[in-house]
C-alpha cells in the first residue's frame, strides 16, 4: 500500500509537471462551452449521455497515451523494470490517478448537460466508464514506440467504441442492437442514461451496463498488465 501510495503522488506530479490538468480543464471547458450556447433549453437525455461519453473517453484514452510515450521518451518508464516496483503497482497508480481525472471532468460536464441526473448511478457510471477507457489506453500506448503509431491505433480503437452512437441515436436497426451491445463502449451509454434519464430505469438495463462494464474493467486492467509486463518491463530488463 505504501508503494502505491508512492507511485500514486508520482504520477500526479508527473502529470501536473505534463500540463495535464489545463488540458483537461480546456478540453472540458471546451464540451462544456458546446452545450451552453446549443440553441436548446434543455438537453434530451441521448444528447446529455453523448457529451458525457466523450469527455472521459478523450481523456482515458488520449492523455494516459500522451503520459506513458512521455516517460518512454525520458526512459524513466523503462527503468522501473529493474526496480523492485511491482507491474501492478504502476498499472494501478494510473488508473487510479487518471481514473480520478476522468471522473472529475465527466460529472463537471454531466452538471451542464443535465439538471435531472441520479448522483449514484452517475457515480458508478462515470467510475466504471473511465476505469475502462485508463485501462484500454495504457494497454493499448504499452505496446507503441511512437505518437504516430499510437494516434494509429487509438484511431482504430475509437472507430470501434463509437461505433455504438449509430445505435445510440436510433440511426441502425434496432435488429442490430443485441449485436453493437457486445462493444463496451454501448454498456457506457446504457450506463450514463440511466443516470440521466428520468424515466424509470429497466433492472435488465442496469445489469447489462453495470455488470459489462465491470467485465470489461477486469478484462482490461489483465491486458494492460500483460501489455505492460511484455512491452515496458521486459524491455527495461
Amino acid at each position: 500500500m505504501a508503494k502505491l501510495t508512492q507511485t500514486v503522488g508520482w504520477d500526479l506530479r508527473l502529470q501536473l509537471r505534463s500540463f495535464i490538468y489545463p488540458a483537461t480543464v480546456v478540453s472540458t471547458a471546451l464540451i462544456c462551452g458546446v452545450i451552453l450556447v446549443l440553441p436548446v433549453a434543455a438537453l434530451p437525455p441521448d444528447w446529455a449521455a453523448f457529451f458525457v461519453f466523450m469527455d472521459p473517453a478523450l481523456i482515458g484514452l488520449s492523455f494516459v497515451g500522451a503520459i506513458v510515450l512521455m516517460e518512454k521518451a525520458e526512459g524513466t518508464i523503462f527503468a522501473l523494470g529493474v526496480t523492485p516496483m511491482k507491474p501492478s503497482t504502476y498499472v494501478a497508480a494510473k488508473t487510479i490517478t487518471l481514473t480520478l481525472l476522468a471522473f472529475a471532468s465527466g460529472l463537471a460536464v454531466a452538471y451542464i448537460a443535465s439538471d435531472n441526473y441520479d448522483p449514484w448511478r452517475l457515480l458508478v457510471a462515470l467510475t466504471l466508464s473511465s476505469t475502462f477507457a485508463v485501462l484500454i489506453g495504457l494497454a493499448c500506448v504499452a505496446r507503441v514506440p511512437t505518437m504516430n503509431k499510437l494516434m494509429i491505433t487509438l484511431l482504430w480503437v475509437e472507430l470501434v467504441l463509437l461505433l455504438p452512437l449509430l445505435s445510440h441515436f436510433g440511426v441502425l436497426p434496432e435488429m442490430l442492437t443485441p449485436v453493437i451491445a457486445l462493444i463496451p463502449s454501448y454498456a457506457v451509454l446504457v450506463a450514463l442514461m440511466l443516470s440521466l434519464d428520468p424515466a424509470p430505469p429497466s433492472p435488465w438495463a442496469e445489469v447489462y451496463a453495470y455488470g459489462y462494464l465491470a467485465f470489461w474493467c477486469a478484462l482490461g486492467w489483465f491486458w494492460a498488465l500483460r501489455e505492460y509486463t511484455r512491452n515496458i518491463v521486459t524491455e527495461g530488463r
